[in-house]
């Protein structure tokens, strides 16, 4: 292969790397995500929640009745970006992913980056986009004073 052959192969070698590589540093740069934990329950109650990421503890927040948590981030460089959430109230708990990084969930339930949670009476509920209303997802568990807290930090870093 000759000197002006390499060159022109290194170049369109570079061309389709940052044809690849664009994908993910515009939706990382670009797209803002927002996450709202809804207050839905129908008796006035609190909800405890805590999020978190890998990266980002967001604490304990007490949520009136009626009322929201939200956050707005951006994902990482490799989509890999992860939320999860341990919610509770008298009436049960809940561990559940809030947001991660998949086209189809982002698309059908979050309508490109807006997932929007609502705890009600009977569990946790989803606003499916495609659909156009709350969508039950997770009942609640039964609540469990006892149980090791050591189980959040290894269920929110998987």
């Amino acid at each position: 292969m000759s000197s002006a052959q390499n060159v022109i192969t290194k170049k369109m070698m570079l061309v389709i790397v940052l044809c690849l590589t664009q994908s993910l540093v515009t939706h990382s740069i670009l797209n803002k995500c927002h996450v709202h934990v809804i207050n839905g329950f129908s008796h006035g109650e609190f909800l405890e929640a805590h999020c978190r990421s890998k990266d980002d503890d967001l604490g304990v927040r007490h949520v009136a009745p009626y009322n929201e948590f939200n956050w707005t981030f951006r994902t990482n460089f490799f989509s890999t970006t992860k939320f999860s959430c341990h919610m509770w109230w008298t009436g049960g708990e809940k561990y559940l992913d809030v947001f991660w990084t998949d086209d189809k969930f982002l698309d059908n339930e979050c309508g490109g980056n807006n997932c929007r949670w609502r705890s009600q009476d009977d569990g946790v509920y989803l606003f499916s986009y495609k659909h156009k209303e709350y969508r039950l997802k997770y009942s609640w568990d039964p609540w469990n004073k006892t149980k090791n807290l050591s189980y959040l930090d290894k269920k929110m870093l998987s």
